[in-house]
Order: C-alpha cells, then structure tokens, then sequence
C-alpha cells in the first residue's frame, strides 16, 4: 500500500530531513563555504580578461603585462577547479552518510512494527521505498544542495561584478529572470505531481515481480506463465508511460530555460553595443558581461534540473518519513517494567478477547471477533496442546504472547506479569515460535540453524538437528551443513524447511515454547522421532504445541480445543477422549484414515 505524502508542499516535506543534515552540518557548511570560494574565483577571471583586452588596445602595453594577466587566469582557473573538488568531498561524502542514516533507521523502524502494519502494506511497496526513495533524497541532500549553492553564489557574485560594470546593462540583461522563475515554479509543480505517480506505478510492479518470482513454482504449477507475463507487460507499459509524461516535463525546462536566457545575449550585443559607440563601455567590459552570461547559463540551466531533485526529494522524502515516523502499536511505553530481565515461563489468559479490524466486501471497515473471553493457565515446565478446525483462532491466541499482537481485551501475563508491562526485548527473547510456514534465508542450513543462536558451536547445531530430525538428511545433501537452500529455503521440502526452523528454536533455548502446527508437512513416523526428541527439550520448558493430528498432541500434560475462538473442551489426552466429544471424534477419524492408509 503505497504512502500518501502529507500536503504542503516541497520544503514542507523536506523539513523532515533537517534532523539528518544537523548530523552532518560542518561537511555541509565546509561544502558551502568551499563552493563559494570556487565561485569567487571564477567570477574574477572575466574581470581579468577584460583588464587584458583593454590592456592589448593601449599602445603602452608590454609582454611582462600580458604574462602576468595570464598568470593571474591560471591561478584563479586552479583554485576554482581545486574548491570545486574540495565541495564534492564534502557535500557529496555528506549525501551519502545521510542515505547510510536513513537506510538503518528505515529498517530499524519496519523492524520494530506490529504485524498489522505489514498486513496494511505490500513488500514490494517496501522495497521500492529502500530502493528507489532512499536515492532519491541522497540526490537531493547531494547534486541539489551542491548545485543550489552553486547557481545562489554565481548568480550574486556576477551580478554584483556586472552592475559594477554597468548597471542598467545589467538591469536589462535580468528581465527574463522572472519569467524563468515562474516557468520553474509550474512546471516544478508539475514535475512533483508526476512523480509521485511514477512512484506509485514502480510499486506497483516491484511487488508483482516479487510475487510472481516468490510464487514462481506455483505459477508453473498452473501455467499461468503467459498470463504473467501479460500481467506485468501492462504494468511495465503503464510504468513507461508516467515516466515519458515525467520526461517531457523535464525536457520543457531546458528549452525553455535557453530561449529565455538567449534573449539575454541578444541584449547585450544590442545595449553593450551602443554603449561602446557612445564611449560608455569598452570592448574589455563588454567581453566580462559575455563571458558573466556563460557562467550563468548553467545555473539557470540547473535551477530546472534542481526543481526536478527537489520535487522528487521532498515526494520521496514524504513517503519514507511515513514509515520511519509511524508509531509502533506495540512498544515499550511507560507503563513497561524495565526491572524485568528474565522470565520462567509460566503463562496465563484472563477473560482474553481479540478482535481484528477488517474491511468488507463494500470497503466499510468493521472488527472481526476471534478471540472470545478466553481463560487459560500453562504453568512453567509444562506443555499445552492445542486442537481445533482451520480459523478457530488458535494462531491468533499464540500470537498474544509474544505480542505479536496485544489484546483487545483481558490481559496475557508470563510469571504474573501482563506482557504489555515486560520489556519487548527480554519477552520475545524468552519465546521462540516455529511457525507453519517456515522462513529460511538464502544461507547454508548450519547458519539458518544458527540464527536463533548465533553464538553456538558447531556442536550446538549439530545436537538442535538431531532432535528436530534433520540430521538424517542433511547427510545426503551435497555440501552437508554448508549447502546453501536457496531463498526462502526453495531447494528443501516442506518437511526440511519445517524441521530446520525447529532445530533454529531448539538452538534458542527459550524459555517458552511454540510450535504452530510446525509439524504438518512432515510423516507420521518423524513426527513420532520428533516428539520423542522434544521429550528432552521440552523437560523444564514450557511448550506449545497447535497441531491438527492428535499424535502430536496426545503426550501433552493439557490438551485444548478451540473452536469459533472459545475453549470447547479441556483436559489431558484420556481425559478428553472419556469425554467422548469434539477431540475424541478427531481422535477416532484419523485412526480410522491411519488404518486406510
């Protein structure tokens, strides 16, 4: 879901930045003040070639005159080039510390929101906003200041050389100024407008790239390749055409910048040279206003290509500013005891209700109940197994501990204390959940492992496999260990991916537990090996198992089921099957499906 930029205008948004420029403000004014020198001599070179043709019309004058005036020429020409150098290694080095600045804080503020903000937004809406906003403000920060600095000092220091010379020369010469500044201004505003329309678009299609190269088996699997491609094609053609609408905005600033700064040339020829007939200027003067008018034609040239880095500075700069501003809805507050660093594991619900907010079919949005008034205690060391059909809410009620989402009402505590007052840190430390759908990073399985411990030794990664039972067929891969699965894990069955997130958990040593049907793409026969090797994790943990079959469950010390978000039956294994209820039918069909099989 692409960020709508706040209204108010390009400074506005751009405000947002002065935080990241305080940082870095003695490599900015250092750039500055060097620019201002490079201009400085820049500008009095034209004065010096009109010293020295005037000079050559004098019969008085002599070689060692000529040399020295040339000698003067090359100084001021080496010092401008030198502090010219000397800006780009500070203001460009600044552009890039702040785009180092705003990368971490980009990730460090998705790092730290709720599981509803993601739900809210694409990943590749995301990712077009590292990529491509994140560049778009360093050219801002870089070029835009530099090139600022440089169009704001040429323009003063000529033109206070210039009406030395002759002011209403000058004052002539500067009557197309206003109608470039105007023509800057709309089109500025246009170009700003169409930029983040191309923005958009670029999300649009870095998430359907992403999607369809994520879900690449999938599309193969239906044969929707072609329909892909023409998909995308749309997309791109879509893409193309904001961005020729973009480029003939910004092919209308310079054209326009050159036939308005022409008239100029034909001013100076015109006025300068009647001045010359009437003995009012010489031919050295008139040499300094043409070669001032040169040296301002790339500041009035850039003044369009700046507008460009501004607009697109301050759009991207709105986006980004959304993400990284934006509150998390789960945080430490407050409210958090900070005196808490360590946690047993005992976990309780009291009267838990969650509701999700949802949008309907027509775009009302309303709160979808599913959770209802759940009571529950775990205590520490021991294991809970939880049951129930797809969309009982049994994901969603795991989810409440690490707080991955907080309560609409009631409270979850560990060890008495309600989760939202235990600091995040030492919470999410204290839990590790292996989810159904199991995440693995384009790494070797040993370091995939190792994630959830990066300390451990070889040993340690080794003793983690085994109970998950991995081991067994890490042996028969090419590398062993060391063999890279590939994104997301792609080069591994469901069942390796699902055992390898478990041995990563294993490795973690949490103190609470959480297996979220961690087992379901695995046979009955390893899920038997695996539960045996948990009998020596789970001893003094506390562990929770959510699994559709029973044998996964049925060794737990408490056994749930959840149905429509509400605790229906509760006990151990034999318990629940004297109930002869929803757990003990399970119980029976899959028996009866075991024996088909």
């Amino acid at each position: 879901m692409a960020e709508t930029p706040r209204q108010g205008g390009a400074l506005r948004e751009l405000r947002r930045l002065l935080p990241y420029l305080r940082r870095y403000r003695s490599l900015v004014l250092l750039g500055i003040t060097f620019i201002t020198i490079s201009n400085i001599c820049s500008t009095l070179i034209p004065r010096v070639v009109g010293r020295t043709i005037d000079t050559l019309r004098v019969e008085t004058f002599t070689q060692e005159n000529v040399l020295a005036l040339i000698g003067e020429i090359l100084l001021l020409t080496i010092g401008s080039g030198f502090f010219m150098f000397a800006t780009r290694r500070t203001i460009i080095v600044a552009s890039r510390r702040v785009e180092e600045d705003l990368r971490n804080d980009f990730v460090n503020a998705l790092q730290s929101q709720s599981q509803k903000f993601f739900h809210d937004r694409s990943t590749g809406g995301i990712i077009a906003l590292f990529t491509n906003d994140i560049g778009a403000v360093r050219e801002f920060i870089g070029p835009a200041v530099m090139y600022s600095a440089n169009t704001i000092t040429t323009f003063a220091f000529a033109l206070s050389f210039m009406v030395s010379l002759n002011g209403w020369l000058t004052l002539a010469i500067v009557i197309p100024v206003p109608f470039i500044a105007y023509s800057t201004y709309k089109l500025g505003r246009k170009i700003h407008e169409q930029y983040k329309r191309v923005q958009e678009q670029y999300e649009h299609i870095t998430t359907h790239a992403q999607e369809t190269f994520s879900g690449v088996r999938v599309v193969r699997a239906y044969a929707r390749e072609e329909s892909e491609d023409m998909t995308f094609a749309d997309e791109s053609r879509t893409y193309y055409g904001r961005n020729m609408k973009l480029a003939r905005y910004n092919a209308l600033m310079m054209p326009a910048m050159t036939v308005l700064f022409n008239i100029s040339y034909v001013i100076v020829i015109g006025f300068g040279g009647w001045l010359i007939v009437k003995d009012m200027l010489t031919v050295g003067m008139l040499t300094q206003f043409f070669i001032y008018l040169n040296q301002l034609l790339w500041p009035i040239a850039a003044i369009g290509w700046v507008t460009g880095m501004i607009q697109r500075g301050a759009a991207s700069m709105a986006r980004l500013g959304a993400i990284i501003e934006h509150v998390p809805e789960i945080r430490d507050t407050e409210f958090t005891n900070m005196s808490i660093k360590e946690l047993k594991g005992s976990v309780s619900f009291s009267n838990v209700t969650l509701a999700y907010p949802t949008t309907t079919s027509d775009g009302i949005g309303t709160m979808t109940t599913v959770l209802h008034n759940i009571d529950l205690n775990i205590p520490a060391g021991t294991s809970l197994g939880i049951v129930g059909h797809v969309g009982a809410g049994k994901t969603s009620l795991v989810n409440l501990i690490p707080r991955l989402y907080d309560v609409t009402d009631g409270s979850v505590r560990i060890d008495g204390h309600d989760v939202r007052t235990i600091p995040l840190g030492v919470l999410r430390d204290a839990i590790a959940v292996v989810p159904q759908e199991s995440f693995l990073f384009s790494d070797t399985i040993r370091e995939n492992v190792r994630f959830g411990n990066p300390d451990a030794t070889d040993e340690d990664v080794l003793r983690a496999s085994s109970l998950a039972q991995l081991d067994g067929d890490i042996v028969n891969l090419p590398q062993g260990y060391d063999t890279v699965v590939g994104e997301r894990g792609i080069t591994l069955s469901g069942g390796q991916k699902q055992r390898t997130a478990l041995a990563r958990a294993i490795l973690d040593d949490p103190a609470v537990l959480i297996l979220d049907d961690s087992l379901s793409a695995v046979d009955t026969d390893t899920e038997s090996r695996i539960l045996r090797g948990l009998e020596t994790v789970k001893h003094g943990r506390t562990t929770i198992i959510i699994a559709h079959r029973v044998s996964a469950v049925k060794d737990c010390d408490r056994i749930i089921v959840l149905k429509d978000g509400k605790i229906i039956e509760s006990g151990s294994h034999n318990e629940l099957l004297t109930l002869g209820g929803t757990y003990a039918d399970l119980h029976e069909r899959q028996l009866l499906e075991a024996a088909i099989q």
